[in-house]
């Protein structure tokens, strides 16, 4: 859909046509040290999110069919994580992450994991009933020994406080085993709803007191001795399983999830006013279906399940902030030249058509033209549409390919593709590709861990267009992480790259070669959001606390520096991702914060006009902040702007301008992430339908 231009504005492009599948949430694990949460989704995928400050996806572990991720820990800064598969993965997140180490477990399938709060012992629970121990020292992944084997599968774990005793649940029962023996020292049994109906322990939490709680699939809470081996007391929570558990910072506040789409919170009790331990306090709502998994950071709670969505909630005051499972970036692109819309699903491509600017909303675009699935539906990593359409490249773990597509506007039946076969040598797979702004260069970012950037130009030979190897960029002697983002300058003359360690290097191409510019001043925090302004030597660059300045590179020089206090209505948790010089004004830019498209403007102007203001305020000192802040690096620049939210896109991929009067909006369709979906949990309540 084409919006109507107005007075000063410019005409947005609406785009909705992007049918994302939900990817559920299976199980996290947040680590404490690192400040990041891991989480697994059902496809195998597990994702690395930063959650020091605005949450934001840092990383991608890809996965495949029939991979199952079951559990998963932190040890520190190592990730382990296990699988149906009888794997236990220890993840080298240096660089590209890859696996460090794999070790098959005794007993098959693997359902949960758990390290010891010394960080000195990792237990794994499998199908069979044994429990596999391993002792972590210097950076390595030793056995240690079996407990006794049980009867039935191991579903979770959890160590107590002093890394002496595990507490495992199962069948019917949950266990205490002394590690330092082997053998079990209580078994407590449960219970069952029905004679023949067998009672799941999902989750399972130990206090410091040596207090044991435990969720099973009676919908029951229950409270254990852990010293004596006995029930203290029981909580019918719900009609359905309770399958996940989660413990706060102060130790006295305990979350439960369920089948049942309502987070249910449980505070210790004071025992001078009652004989109970824990009393219910309130309910959080905000998933549609199934929660399977809960972590805790300070006063957040991270909660995700069968929707896919990424809830994090904070109380008091109440706060919600939904991340919706949308794919890594960039998962989208824009081949202006050409007016077509690359989407990127997880294991195919569609190009789409973008309709005229002064055509109605119902004429011309939004066809699809083109869907390309990857070779054995491998999981697409990197992907590119050249500016002018001509060029499409996408690689997965294993293959990339170089597709020609000559795209026919007024017959699109008759368009062709046409995979390049003879490519030029390092034409290998990649984690990122970019094309350069007049479609006649190709970066291919090297999976090896090595830091190398590829570079290719295409050159018109006897009538036929052929690529070739031009250079072999070493970045890594300049970037010490993978980098996250990019982005090339109009004139094709310039490449930024930022990393995960805030580096931040301009390339600069001179006489054919690529070679490093300049380093620009690093940052405490990683960077969310980056672009080059048109025309000129600037760079614009975001970080997760809000911090976004423009740095011009040929200048030397911060153009513009500020901490942003987002204005009402924006998503003041979450991060900018996405930002998008306006071609029209020189001080003016587009930022997407969340499903948020806001404007900023910064210049003289705005900096002498936001001065006035403050000082036209009678009460100075209890007048609001103004939006800026005071100058810690870039001393000399511009710190006032203003900022405007313009339009609320729910789940808004990207945003990137078309021309000069035209910005195109990517948004996943809500219908398709919903209509998969299974059936939710319902109660049917007497005299409502």
């Amino acid at each position: 859909m084409v919006t109507d231009k107005a007075d000063g504005a410019c005409q947005l492009h609406d785009v909705r046509f992007y049918n994302l599948l939900p990817r559920a949430i299976v199980c996290s694990s947040f680590g404490q040290s690192s400040r990041k949460l891991a989480l697994a989704r059902d496809d195998g995928t597990i994702e690395v999110w930063n959650m020091a400050y605005a949450p934001f996806l840092e990383k991608t572990i890809p996965g495949g069919e029939g991979v199952s991720i079951e559990g998963l820990a932190w040890a520190g800064q190592r990730l382990f994580s296990v699988s149906l598969a009888g794997t236990l993965i220890e993840w080298d997140l240096s660089k590209i992450p890859c696996v460090k180490q794999s070790i098959l477990v005794t007993g098959n399938a693997a359902w949960c994991v758990d390290v010891s709060k010394d960080e000195r012992l990792l237990a794994v629970g499998t199908e069979g009933g044994y429990i596999n121990v391993y002792r972590l020292d210097n950076e390595e992944l030793a056995y240690e020994r079996i407990l006794d084997k049980q009867e039935g599968r191991i579903v979770c774990c959890n160590f107590d406080w002093t890394g002496n005793f595990l507490v495992t649940g199962s069948t019917d029962a949950v266990r205490v085993w002394d590690v330092r023996n082997g053998h079990a020292v209580h078994k407590m049994t449960t219970g069952r709803a029905h004679n023949k109906q067998e009672t799941t322990v999902w989750a399972v939490l130990v206090l410091k007191d040596f207090t044991i709680l435990s969720a099973d699939s009676r919908g029951k809470l229950v409270v254990y001795d852990g010293q004596m081996g006995t029930v203290l007391e029981q909580h019918l929570v719900s009609t359905a399983d309770l399958l996940c558990l989660a413990l706060n910072e102060e130790k006295n506040i305990v979350f439960v999830g369920g089948v049942e789409p309502i987070i249910r919170v449980f505070d210790r009790a004071d025992s001078a006013r009652t004989d109970k331990l824990f009393v219910r306090s309130h309910n959080r709502r905000g998933h549609t279906h199934d929660i399977k998994t809960l972590a805790t950071y300070g006063r957040y709670l991270f909660s995700g399940g069968i929707d896919g969505s990424l809830l994090v909630t904070s109380s008091p005051p109440f706060t919600l902030d939904t991340h919706f499972p949308l794919l890594p970036g960039p998962a989208s692109m824009v081949a202006a030249d050409s007016r077509l819309v690359l989407l990127k699903y997880v294991n195919y491509l569609e190009v789409w058509t973008l309709g005229p600017a002064n055509a109605p909303a119902p004429a011309l675009g939004g066809n699809k033209v083109l869907q390309i699935r990857s070779k054995n539906d491998g999981q697409i990593l990197a992907a590119a549409i050249a500016p002018n359409g001509r060029w499409i490249v996408y690689s997965t773990e294993h293959i990339v390919r170089l597709l020609r597509y000559d795209y026919n506007r007024k017959e699109p039946v008759n368009s062709r593709l046409v995979r390049v076969r003879n490519t030029p040598d390092h034409f290998a797979v990649c984690y990122r590709a970019q094309f350069t702004a007049d479609s006649k260069g190709l970066f291919l970012y090297d999976r090896t861990g090595g830091g190398t950037i590829n570079f290719f130009s295409c050159a018109a030979a006897d009538d036929s267009e052929e690529w070739d190897h031009k250079q072999s960029i070493d970045a890594g002697r300049w970037l010490s992480e993978m980098v996250t983002l990019s982005a090339v300058s109009q004139c094709s003359r310039y490449l930024v790259c930022a990393d995960l360690a805030s580096s931040i290097v301009v390339f600069e191409r001179t006489a054919a070669k690529w070679k490093r510019s300049i380093s620009l001043p690093r940052y405490k925090l990683p960077p969310t959001a980056l672009a080059l302004q048109p025309g000129r030597t600037r760079v614009a660059v975001a970080f997760s606390d809000h911090k976004l300045f423009v740095y011009d590179f040929d200048q030397f020089a911060f153009v513009f520096s500020t901490y942003l206090r987002l204005p009402a209505g924006t998503d003041p948790n979450h991060p900018i991702s996405g930002i998008a010089f306006d071609p029209r004004h020189e001080s003016a830019m587009v930022l997407q914060n969340g499903s948020k498209i806001v404007t900023l403007r910064f210049g003289p102007d705005i900096e002498e006009e936001v001065l006035q203001q403050e000082e036209n305020s009678r009460a100075k000192k209890w007048r609001p902040v103004a939006n800026g802040s005071e100058q810690q690096d870039g001393e000399g620049s511009l710190t006032k702007c203003k900022l405007r939210m313009v339009r609320d896109a729910p789940r808004l991929v990207s945003i990137e301008w078309l021309g000069e009067s035209e910005l195109v909006a990517i948004q996943a369709n809500a219908l398709s992430m919903v209509e998969h979906l299974p059936a939710a949990f319902r109660i049917k309540r007497y005299g409502k339908t």
